[in-house]
């Protein structure tokens, strides 16, 4: 959660699963443990997938200056449009603060000032009662105008964020269609069969394209688990699906990543097909003939780090789901801080490595 989202927790009408948008907030229940295979010992993380922390952007710059070096002048969009949303969200910020301090400052009055007068004692109670009333009334009326610019504010900024990194990140795709508002039906991450007993699925920045005649939907999603009267989340990141002609039972693929990596939850009674330091594939019998040579060559062009945490791949007769497990680098959008083009160019580089695996699995 940013800077800005902490300030506003308590103007949020209705709660987000991403931590970008605004949402009250919520003490955080550790994540549920992978269910384990005690004969086959599999490690679901891998050390390699640890990197040192990555320095933060410099301070916002001025209005239209950018001191962070862009590979694309779409990336360079994004920035001046956060530009465009922080210069908002900090003038009405501070009008908001000067309009508190002084609706305050006449309450305070209206109960000290007509106490300090002879004259006005008698009617001191209902002369306080008026200042309280204005003053609440005053902060309400302006609050409710407050929350409006800068929702609209953030929300023609969200727009112009997803408009110019699906620019550069589906550049190679056709016929793209979608917005930030659309979302995925939650069946369409529980047929995944990745993890066990989803309680919530959350979504936005649904997608589909068209990718050498393939038709294929992405969306931006998270997916919970309900333990007890908490939810612990089991997936955040990019989820991916497209058709296929595979006839079988399921294949799992799942890239291991650092101590942040959600593996997969629904792992009880899977074979173990074949295990390496980075990724372990479970299946049946026959599960060769899919994950063939060139396959496993493409398989390991895959190399998860601090941005991209993991990732889990399900072949299931008639559809193959990818869940990219990214870090918050990606998946929280700049508010505050300036755009870092880098997790967008890693998201993009992955992306093109699934398109060219979804190409062999077909």
């Amino acid at each position: 959660m940013t800077d800005i989202e902490e300030k506003k927790n308590d103007e949020v009408e209705e709660e987000s699963d991403f931590a970008d948008e605004i949402k009250p907030a919520v003490e955080p229940a550790p994540a549920p443990e992978v269910p384990e295979e005690p004969e086959d010992q599999i490690d679901l993380h891998s050390e390699e997938a640890e990197e040192p922390e990555a320095k933060e952007p410099s301070p916002a710059p001025a209005k239209g200056k950018i001191t962070i070096e862009y590979p694309d002048e779409d990336l360079g969009k994004v920035e001046l449009a956060r530009q465009d949303f922080y210069k908002v969200y900090r003038k009405s910020n501070i009008i908001k603060w000067i309009v508190t301090a002084v609706c305050l400052l006449l309450i305070v009055c209206g109960w000290l000032i007509p106490n300090a007068i002879e004259a006005l004692k008698e009617y001191s109670m209902m002369i306080a009662l008026i200042a309280c009333g204005v003053g609440l009334v005053t902060l309400l009326v302006f609050n409710y105008f407050w929350k409006k610019i800068v929702q609209t504010a953030m929300n023609r900024y969200f727009r112009e964020y997803y408009e110019h990194t699906n620019a550069y990140v589906f550049q190679y795709v056709n016929n793209i269609e979608g917005s930030i508002d659309n979302k995925i039906e939650d069946d369409e991450l529980r047929n995944c069969n990745l993890y066990k007993d989803i309680g919530k699925v959350g979504s936005r920045a649904t997608y589909t394209f068209e990718y050498k005649g393939k038709n294929i939907k992405v969306c931006d999603a998270a997916a919970q688990v309900v333990a007890g009267k908490t939810l612990h989340t089991v997936f955040v990141g990019k989820y991916l699906y497209t058709t296929n002609e595979y006839k079988g039972s399921d294949i799992l693929i799942y890239f291991k990543g650092n101590k942040r990596a959600l593996p997969p939850t629904n792992l009880a009674g899977r074979k173990v097909f074949s295990d390496s330091k980075n990724i372990v594939i479970y299946g049946d019998k026959g599960t060769e003939k899919v994950i063939t040579a060139k396959v496993r060559e493409a398989l390991n062009e895959f190399k998860t780090n601090k941005t991209f945490v993991d990732m889990a791949i399900s072949i299931r007769e008639g559809m193959t789901y990818f869940a990219m497990g990214y870090e918050d680098d990606l998946m929280v959008i700049a508010l505050e801080k300036p755009f870092d083009p880098k997790p967008t160019v890693q998201y993009a580089g992955d992306l093109r490595k699934v398109l060219k695996l979804i190409e062999l699995l077909k």
